[in-house]
C-alpha cells in the first residue's frame, strides 16, 4: 500500500506561523501582475500559451496550477492538455494539478459514493497520460463552505468524497500523494482524517476555519483573490514559509 503522510507531518505545519495582512487587506491577484512580484505559483483555467508564460516568468512564477477535468469540462480549456507540458518545462516551471468538476456544488458531495471513485478513476487515467511521477499530488477541490458545524453543512459527505479517493488510488497501487483545495475547515479535517496530505487554501477567507490555518500555518499554498494578468483571469499563490514540496512535478 502506498505511503500517506502521516497525521504527525501534517499537523507539524502549525509550528510555522504565517504573517497575514491587516484585516480587510486580503490581497488580491491584480497587485502580483508585475516583474518579481513575489508569488510562487499561478492557477488558470485556460490552456497556457508561450506569451502567458513569458508574463509568468516576469512575475517570477516557478508553479503553473492546471486542472483535471472530464472530456465534458465545465470551462472550456479548463482540463490540461498534453502539448502544454513540454511548453512548461521549456520555461524551467514546475505543474500542480488539481481535480475540479462541479466541486463548487453541494451535490458533488452528497452523491460521493459515485463521484469519489469515478474523479479518482478519471485522475489516474489523466496522470498516466501525462506520465505524472509518482511523487506528483493531484489535488481534489472543495470548493465551497461545506465543512463544519450546522445544518448547512456536509462534513460527512466530503469525508465520503476522500475517502473513496484514497481507496481507488490505493487499490491501484499508486503513491501518488493526495492534496485538497478549500477551506481551513476542510483541510484541517481531511488531514487528521489522513486523507490529504498537502493542503491548498483557497481564497475564500470567510469561509470556516480558514482564518485559522493562515494563522497557525496549517496550509502549504494560499491563492490571493480573482485577477486579471497576462491577458487572461488568474488565481496567483504563494507557499507558507518553508514549504518547498507540495505536490509539484517537473514534466517530462
Amino acid at each position: 500500500m502506498p505511503q500517506r503522510p502521516s497525521l504527525t507531518i501534517c499537523l507539524s505545519l502549525s509550528l510555522s506561523l504565517y504573517a497575514q495582512p491587516a484585516p480587510g487587506q486580503v490581497r488580491k491577484s491584480d497587485d502580483f501582475c508585475r516583474p518579481d512580484s513575489g508569488v510562487d505559483m499561478v492557477d488558470t483555467s485556460a490552456i497556457v500559451t508561450p506569451a502567458f508564460l513569458d508574463k509568468m516568468r516576469e512575475v517570477g512564477v516557478k508553479t503553473i496550477a492546471r486542472y483535471y477535468d472530464y472530456e465534458a469540462e465545465t470551462i472550456p480549456g479548463k482540463r490540461l492538455r498534453a502539448e502544454e507540458l513540454p511548453l512548461i518545462a521549456s520555461y524551467g516551471m514546475s505543474v500542480v494539478v488539481v481535480f475540479q468538476h462541479n466541486n463548487n456544488r453541494p451535490e458533488t458531495f452528497n452523491d460521493w459514493a459515485n463521484r469519489g471513485p469515478a474523479d479518482a478513476r478519471e485522475a489516474l487515467a489523466l496522470a498516466a497520460r501525462f506520465n505524472q511521477p509518482p511523487n506528483g499530488a493531484v489535488y481534489f477541490g472543495v470548493d465551497g463552505d461545506f465543512v463544519g458545524n450546522g445544518a448547512i453543512f456536509h462534513t460527512d459527505d466530503v469525508i465520503g468524497y476522500f475517502t473513496e479517493i484514497n481507496r481507488v488510488f490505493d487499490a491501484a497501487g499508486v503513491s501518488f500523494p493526495v492534496g485538497v483545495y478549500g477551506s481551513g475547515e476542510t483541510c484541517i479535517t481531511l488531514m487528521a482524517e489522513g486523507l490529504a496530505g498537502f493542503c491548498w487554501l483557497s481564497h475564500s477567507h470567510g469561509f470556516s476555519g480558514t482564518t485559522m490555518a493562515l494563522s497557525e500555518g496549517l496550509f502549504d499554498i494560499e491563492q490571493f483573490l480573482h485577477g486579471t494578468c497576462g491577458g487572461r483571469e488568474v488565481d496567483f499563490n504563494k507557499l507558507r514559509d518553508g514549504v518547498t514540496a507540495f505536490g509539484q512535478w517537473i514534466p517530462q
